[in-house]
């Protein structure tokens, strides 16, 4: 369109290794570019996994330097626990509506010190990361080597959140990063292309019979 507005920037929605992949290419070539992950950190299912085909190389060493570019980028906003809602526009010139959950945990105040976790006293929640192989508490980081490195509260497990009782992660939090009043929120960006970058459904393999 001759017309039309164009604008330098771009988002990516998915922050597994396509799409970090995708938003340092570009963000290298100069463009802005925002992330939109909807778990607490980037990486996507390439975290789960050991080893990686066929060089059987670590994939934690492969894509943690990845997961600090992006982060740590000028020219990427990462926007983690967040989820494309509304899009609208044309080519050169979209609006995007973005829906970013409360984190309840202030990213620029949390060290990943661990001591809220330690002393959360809700448990027994089924792990997400782990598929639900192990159990976190109401207040977790992800996974070891998350990005950000920062804790997030479940609010559906969270006594405090739900009940009003406990509020013991802010009582022993010495970086004074527990925020309860966080709220959920939406960012309207503006862009000029998107990458979908979804990833990818594991195959139930239960359907195949024949395989026992």
């Amino acid at each position: 369109m001759s017309g039309s507005k164009k604008i330098g920037a771009v988002m990516v929605v998915g922050g597994g290794i396509s799409g970090m992949q995708s938003a340092l290419d570009l963000a290298d070539a100069g463009l802005r570019v925002y992330i939109v992950e909807k778990s607490p950190s980037i990486g996507g299912t390439m975290t789960q996994l050991d080893k990686t085909f066929p060089t059987n190389d670590c994939s934690m060493c492969i894509l943690a330097p990845k997961m600090s570019d992006c982060y740590g980028h000028p020219n990427i906003d990462v926007l983690t626990s967040s989820e494309l809602i509304g899009l609208e526009g044309e080519t050169g010139d979209f609006k995007a509506k973005v829906f970013k959950k409360a984190r309840y945990v202030d990213i620029e105040r949390c060290t990943g010190c661990g001591d809220c976790i330690k002393k959360c006293p809700t448990k027994g929640i089924p792990n997400e990361w782990e598929m639900g192989v192990t159990e976190r508490k109401a207040i977790y980081i992800q996974f070891p080597q998350a990005v950000p490195m920062a804790a997030i509260i479940d609010p559906e497990s969270c006594k405090y959140l739900t009940e009003g009782k406990c509020g013991v992660c802010a009582k022993v939090c010495t970086a004074d990063a527990i925020n309860y009043d966080d709220k959920d929120e939406e960012i309207e960006l503006e862009v000029g292309s998107v990458i979908l970058s979804l990833g990818f459904d594991l195959f139930d393999s239960r359907l195949k019979k024949e395989y026992g």
